[in-house]
């Protein structure tokens, strides 16, 4: 395991482009984290406005769901870096070179699964750390044990990014080609599944794309339910349109998705020429 986590920690470190884009992920987050409190949500069109108050959503215990929605949205960024990471394997030869070197395939595919264990706890770590800070800055007369009531959001964010990064690690061991397994990755997720989805609900069954893993993905952070969010989101399940499974099953099914993506994964590894 050591061997495979410094093999793997040399390529990834010293690659640009995961830096680069690993530094613009972070960015990005910290961005939004900070710029979110500040905007004002109209819920209504009279000259009483009413305000979303956007802070409230930062007050113990509820930043955990807000934080681990918030980053579940970038999950497919995370995605894109496997890709990177795994294309480049082909790219320049060197998973060919690993097992000329002694390396086995399972273990070229274990060293993957490291990275994107990494990944995801580092991303983890990352919002339980701003979380705890903005939940200290914008809470108020909260009981301690608030505090981690809901801290068991960001173990089920970490199975999402998880999941998210295994299903691209299948693409592109599949597709071969960086460019070719974004794209797959992209359309599958944000035209296809989508189209898919309304399909079958048509004209199969109204709940059979709630399967689909996209949507089991997505489903695993939601909006946290605080006032009139928990109000928009129960009207739109009332008219079908937010639906999903109970989340224990939706965890279970995001692992086994994770499980058949990554023994697949396997499966060509073994059986193809590199």
């Amino acid at each position: 395991m050591n061997r495979l986590l410094k093999i793997e920690w040399g390529k990834t470190w010293n690659y640009n482009v995961f830096k680069i884009l690993g530094i613009i992920y972070v960015v990005s987050f910290i961005i939004s984290i900070i710029a979110l409190p500040l905007i004002q949500v109209k819920t209504s069109m009279t000259a009483d406005t009413d305000l979303l108050d956007i802070k409230s959503f930062y007050t113990f215990p509820i930043i955990w769901d807000t934080y681990a929605y918030l980053a579940g949205k970038s999950n497919l960024f995370l995605a894109i870096i496997v890709i990177f990471l795994v294309g480049n394997e082909f790219s320049f030869r060197t998973f060919r070179q690993h097992v000329i070197d002694g390396l086995s395939r399972d273990e070229l595919l274990i060293g993957k699964l490291i990275v994107i264990g990494v990944i995801a706890l580092a991303n983890t770590i990352m919002i339980f750390i701003f979380g705890w800070i903005f939940g200290l800055i914008y809470s108020s007369g909260y009981a301690f044990a608030d505090t981690f009531s809901h801290l068991y959001i960001l173990g089920i964010y970490f199975i999402q990014a998880v999941a998210y990064m295994i299903m691209a690690l299948f693409l592109t061991i599949w597709l071969k080609n960086k460019t070719l397994s974004m794209v797959v990755l992209l359309m599958y997720f944000l035209i296809l599944e989508p189209i898919l989805g309304l399909v079958v609900r048509k004209y199969v069954w109204v709940k059979l794309g709630l399967f689909f893993p996209a949507k089991v993905m997505k489903k695993l952070t939601t909006i946290p339910e605080n006032g009139v969010i928990e109000f928009i989101k129960v009207n739109a399940e009332f008219n079908g349109l937010g639906e999903s499974l109970p989340l224990y099953l939706t965890v279970i099914m995001a692992i086994g998705y994770s499980l058949i993506f990554y023994f697949i994964a396997r499966w060509i590894l073994l059986k193809r020429d590199l």
